[in-house]
């Protein structure tokens, strides 16, 4: 029993330093602080579940982010919001918003969107990229024909360049010298039906942000008034709610530890930001944390309860083998006492000299302490087939007694 004792702390030992790892694929575009923001992510998550490794892949374009979600191939995403909804895609929360910038070249007319866009060559973004629809969404509002603007897939060939990224820092304005920030309106108007609040209704996933005069040091000779739209953390549908609800809860309750790459995941990194503006719905899993309504105890260890089932089992099988095991060891071990006995019971008729006999005798009782010190040290088991092989080395020890006896009768009639 102490065996079995021993081997159950064992394999309790085995699967706790062992515990089952998952690993999640997380795709990002390195884009902006986008690898920095996923690599935090990557580091909070592995350190806070002892079970997950997070493996980080750097995507392609925002399009082919999707289909490996769509398609099962990656766990969670970095998207704009500004894709499109598919099936198999959940939104989980909102990292931060990106802002719009059109820088464009000095001395090109910059008065309104429309001569803007019509000075020269602009970089709108790679193909199907978030920046590109947008911007094809801004034309199409101001009823700008594509077809006649001169567009670049080469931002240094460009007279306007545009970017949807976090606010810039002091050493990327530098590479704009030369270039100004364009404004869609007057900050005063905002409020009062400013352009970028109808670009806003019509488009709803936009919203209105204004770079205030001192944000870009001396870049900027006043309020910026242009859009942003939120950066979200996407995962497929198919991700178990209850880890959805882990992952949602530890990233924007530690939301301190992604302020320090950009100011403006400070306030998009929120609990309560504006889920009627998500173009792709909630994970049940981020809704239950988001609205307080968490998994309950059997829901969020049922995994976990049915891999600790499996282990008991695993043990118990174990355990009844290794009794099985030790039972037939023990049997082995009395079958051996048991054969040794008959070949000396089978010796009795042959003994002439009473030194003989009292030899066997000795054997025997040997034998019988050896027993007994094997049943205390537990390598022998005190069962039916113990206590025959007493009776039968105590019967064997009275015909081996009975033995010599007779040759002491024989031996004294002779002698007389």
């Amino acid at each position: 029993m102490k065996k079995i004792f021993e081997f159950l702390i064992i394999a309790i030992l085995v699967v706790s330093c062992n515990p089952t790892l998952t690993t999640f694929t997380f795709i990002y575009n390195d884009e902006g602080p986008n690898r920095e923001i996923a690599l935090r992510m990557e580091e909070l998550l592995e350190s806070s579940f002892y079970n997950v490794d997070i493996k980080l892949i750097e995507g392609k374009s925002t399009d082919a982010n999707l289909d490996s979600l769509v398609s099962e191939q990656v766990d969670i995403a970095l998207v704009e919001n500004y894709v499109n909804y598919q099936p198999g895609l959940n939104s989980a929360f909102s990292v931060y918003s990106e802002v719009l910038h059109i820088f464009y070249r000095e001395g090109i007319d910059g008065s309104s969107f429309e001569s803007l866009m019509v000075s020269g060559p602009v970089y709108i973004g790679r193909e199907e990229s978030p920046t590109y629809n947008l911007m094809m969404d801004l034309f199409d509002f101001y009823g700008l024909d594509p077809s006649i603007l001169e567009v670049t897939f080469e931002m240094d060939q460009a007279d306007i360049v545009v970017e949807l990224t976090n606010l810039f820092t002091l050493q990327k304005l530098v590479g704009y010298d030369g270039f100004n920030l364009f404004s869609f309106d007057q900050v005063e108007r905002l409020g009062s039906a400013s352009t970028v609040e109808g670009i806003a209704l019509k488009y709803p996933r936009l919203s209105p942000f204004v770079i205030p005069q001192k944000a870009y040091w001396g870049y900027t000779q006043e309020p910026i008034v242009t859009l942003s739209v939120d950066l979200i953390m996407v995962v497929r549908s198919g991700l178990l709610e209850v880890t959805v609800n882990d992952f949602t809860k530890t990233m924007l309750r530690n939301r301190q530890v992604f302020t320090t790459i950009d100011p403006l995941l400070f306030d998009g990194l929120k609990e309560d930001f504006n889920q009627g503006i998500l173009n792709i719905p909630l994970h049940e899993g981020a809704r239950t944390f988001l609205d307080r309504d968490e998994p309950s105890f059997f829901e969020r260890y049922a995994e976990l309860g049915g891999v600790i089932l499996s282990i008991v089992i695993a043990i118990f099988s174990g355990i009844v083998s290794l009794t099985k095991w030790q039972a037939q060891k023990k049997k082995d071990k009395i079958d051996e006492f048991y054969e040794d006995l008959m070949n000396i019971k089978n010796t009795i008729p042959k003994i002439v000299e009473i030194p003989s006999a009292m030899t066997q005798v000795k054997r025997i009782h040997a034998a019988q302490n050896k027993a007994f010190e094997m049943l205390i040290a537990e390598k022998l088991v005190a069962n039916d087939s113990f206590r025959i092989y007493m009776e039968l080395s105590k019967e064997t020890i009275n015909e081996l007694r009975g033995k010599m006896r007779m040759l002491k009768a024989k031996r004294e009639r002779t002698t007389s």
